[in-house]
């Protein structure tokens, strides 16, 4: 009964999304011809030309075909999430697109978003004249690698450099991540590579109420009352030098602040802290004000290389405090 049913789903999903059989090849040398079924707990399962239906680990087929595998399952979930890991204090997923990972913390209420951190790549190609061309991930690249400490996962990016992450699996209440650039083709311009944390409008001024309206007032706050209305909503920033100062979501500021820690306060809910590394060899952070607009319009913050090396740093922590 168990065999007819999978059979069934089996030749549902070929014929929703048009599948056809394909070759996948182990490591050791075989190859098996078959239709893509499913990518799950790191087990590929394959419905055979023959009407076999086999799962084997996906560290067992050649990189070739984990790469397959991966991109078939993506396509077939739109985009849903090929790792994901949770402790006691927070869950993070891999995504193969853009947006890399998803964070969220599991006890008591977020700073800013209501639910999830995403953090995104900010990869280019710096030609002559400083024009910035911005590459786009084309897929998770070979097997993720998990031990009982760490995942070491790896993007394949449009201009074949191919991004290398480590995350922590520790048991902490922290995210702590590093990147490298670990492939990079010949013959290509100079690169920067980064990853980003955004957080969206908090407030939009709306002209018809003529109030600000967003994530932290649904009923609206007129301009006279938001220096009141924000009163405990700061971003601390920690310089390389480790001096500290505030900056107010009120007040308007320049475009940039780089800094080793930036904290995140709300006065009702938990403070959300990101570190650079300790060392400066390890890479550094900065806060960037969308258009040097007030901070409830919208931030990024970065985590960047050291100058002298574009193409690795960390490691790089976000926690609530």
């Amino acid at each position: 009964m168990k065999s007819s049913i999978l059979l069934l789903c089996v030749l549902f999903l070929q014929t929703l999304y048009g599948q056809t059989p394909q070759t996948w090849r182990s490591k050791n040398g075989h190859s098996f011809q078959g239709t893509f079924i499913q990518l799950q707990n790191q087990q590929v399962t394959l419905h055979g030309s023959d009407g076999r239906v086999v799962t084997v680990p996906i560290d067992a087929l050649d990189t070739e075909s984990q790469v397959q595998a991966r991109r078939t399952q993506s396509a077939l979930t739109k985009d849903a999430p090929v790792f994901t890991h949770q402790n006691r204090h927070l869950r993070f997923s891999l995504y193969p697109d853009r947006t890399w990972l998803t964070l969220e913390f599991l006890a008591g209420p977020q700073v800013v978003i209501n639910e999830k951190y995403n953090l995104n790549i900010r990869f280019a190609e710096i030609r002559d004249g400083n024009n910035w061309r911005d590459m786009k991930v084309k897929e998770v690249y070979g097997k993720i690698e998990k031990t009982r400490n760490e995942v070491i996962f790896r993007l394949l990016m449009e201009n074949d450099v191919v991004l290398k992450y480590t995350v922590d699996l520790d048991d902490k209440d922290e995210l702590t991540y590093e990147f490298e650039a670990e492939i990079i083709p010949d013959g290509l311009p100079k690169l920067d590579f980064r990853s980003e944390l955004s957080f969206p409008k908090l407030l939009s001024y709306n002209p018809d109420s003529q109030l600000y309206l967003g994530a932290l007032s649904s009923e609206g706050v007129k301009f006279d009352h938001l220096k009141s209305f924000l009163d405990g909503y700061e971003i601390w920033v920690t310089d390389p030098e480790g001096k500290r100062s505030k900056i107010q979501y009120h007040e308007k500021q320049t475009q940039e602040y780089r800094g080793k820690a930036f904290t995140i306060k709300n006065p009702r809910k938990k403070s959300l802290k990101i570190e650079a590394p300790k060392s400066a060899a390890g890479g550094s952070m900065y806060i960037w004000f969308y258009d040097g607009k007030a901070p409830f319009e919208g931030f990024n913050i970065l985590a960047h290389s050291p100058e002298r090396n574009n193409l690795g740093g960390g490691p790089f922590s976000i926690g609530l405090k």
